[in-house]
């Protein structure tokens, strides 16, 4: 309950996580049929980079800063559309705005699809309705993930995507609280699209977090990494990862293409790396 986004809200980590989910909600888009978005951490919706706490750590000039910057094409639709997002928050709310992933979701809702947002910080709930609440196809719980998320699911639409983006405050070591709660979900919606999303901070606790999801017996499984530093590094964030189940066709191949592409824009080091991975498949 400490965690606070607010400081961090546009580094490097959140633009690979959101480039990501933006890829994520347009291939939902690409069906008629209507979809619902549950987000279990969804934060305050939007965030003010040009508030004391984005000015006071500017860890967005490393990612969203070098993402503006970025000299050349990217490789996949997602990065523009992003942008364009960023682009129409700020003109929406005047000044210098960064969505989260809830105002990410809504604005690629059709008039058929729904948002159930979930955030547990009484300050961030009541901002998060604030910045959203008066969108009639978005929903707002005030609970904790661990026990809402399974009772939200599966929705009526049958289509969908979570993302499970917790602050990993209590979840340390290999992230054994959020596999069982992809467990329980995946149990009572199957055929939902699921995204996790983790820091990479110590190679070994994401060995035995891999670990732990190949045990889980869930299929079709991928994850992506983006390191900026060396993944031995004690200094802080390394990296940034996504697990995705249920992928959508070819998604793998895509994020291939944006990340040999965005690697070397949100980072000059020579160990800089990237990974995407099938854990499971069927």
């Amino acid at each position: 309950m400490n965690y606070r986004h607010h400081f961090h809200a546009g580094n490097f980590a959140d633009v690979v996580k959101h480039v990501l989910l933006t890829g994520l909600l347009a291939a939902l888009r690409r069906k008629d049929a209507p979809f619902c978005y549950v987000d279990t951490h969804a934060g305050c919706g939007i965030y003010d980079l040009g508030a004391s706490a984005a000015q006071r750590t500017l860890e967005f000039k490393s990612g969203l800063g070098r993402l503006k910057a970025a000299t050349t094409e990217a490789p996949v639709p997602w990065v523009a559309d992003f942008l364009a997002a960023v682009t129409a928050l700020g003109h929406e709310r005047g000044g210098f705005w960064y969505p989260g992933s809830p105002w990410l979701a809504q604005q690629a809702l059709r008039s058929g699809d729904r948002a159930l947002l979930m955030e547990l910080h009484p300050e961030d709930a009541g901002l998060l309705r604030q910045h959203l609440a008066r969108h009639d196809n978005v929903a707002i719980h005030e609970r904790d993930a661990y026990e809402g998320l399974t009772a939200l699911i599966p929705p009526k639409e049958k289509r969908g995507l979570v993302l499970i983006d917790p602050p990993y405050e209590e979840e340390r070591d290999d992230y054994a609280p959020v596999v069982k709660l992809l467990q329980k979900a995946h149990a009572k919606w199957p055929t939902g699209m699921y995204a996790i999303w983790f820091p990479i901070k110590d190679r070994h606790a994401i060995t035995r977090f891999y670990r732990r999801l190949r045990d889980s017996g869930i299929p079709k499984l991928l994850t992506t990494e983006l390191c900026v530093l060396p993944p031995d590094n004690r200094l802080g964030l390394n990296g940034t990862g996504m697990v995705i189940v249920n992928p959508p066709w070819q998604f793998d191949a895509d994020c291939r293409k944006l990340l040999a592409w965005l690697t070397p824009v949100l980072s000059d080091h020579k160990q800089a790396e990237w990974t995407v991975e099938w854990l499971a498949r069927e």
